[in-house]
């Protein structure tokens, strides 16, 4: 047995592979999927506490815990907890909060997204890839662009209500 007591830390090797997965360039460090369970349960509240936050998961959690859900890759956890509804209260605000700032980043006049070396994107593409780069949820660009598009909108009707002064 490669892990130590229950009444123990874990080993690093270990904690790393709940957390990444296991290596492909060292050997394990659990003997079975079973020790690796219950390592993972043993400790599970302290990793993660450490590692399960921002819309992330442990590959153990997602192991052994996300049910029907489906590891959908790192370009695409945050979107995927959050419409399976598997972020905490504290955790969900934070991430719309950092969507929201990233969508009205990218709604800014002049907005330009890198996609890398000599690649600049302008206009709607910059903004399409900046959201699927920062893993905003379809839903929410959808809502948000319409509230953006009702504000203009509302703009326009109050310029053209309110009275013209004439030049004296």
């Amino acid at each position: 047995m490669r892990t130590r007591s229950h009444r123990e830390r874990v080993s690093a090797a270990a904690e790393m592979e709940l957390w990444l997965g296991p290596s492909p360039s060292l050997p394990p460090a659990f003997d079975s999927d079973e020790q690796r369970r219950e390592t993972w349960f043993r400790h599970r509240d302290r990793l993660m506490e450490q590692h399960g936050s921002r819309g992330r998961r442990p590959v153990a959690w997602w192991r052994y815990e996300a049910g029907e859900l489906r590891y959908p890759g790192y370009d695409r956890e945050r979107s995927t907890l959050y419409a399976a509804g598997a972020l905490a209260e504290a955790e969900r605000a934070e991430l719309l909060a950092y969507w929201r700032a990233q969508f009205d980043r990218a709604s800014a006049p002049g907005f330009v997204h890198c996609e890398g070396p000599g690649k600049l994107l302008h206009g709607a593409a910059a903004r399409r890839e900046h959201f699927r780069w920062a893993d905003i949820p379809r839903a929410l660009v959808e809502a948000w662009s319409a509230e953006r598009r009702r504000s203009a909108r509302r703009i326009r009707e109050l310029q053209t209500a309110a009275p013209q002064e004439s030049p004296r």
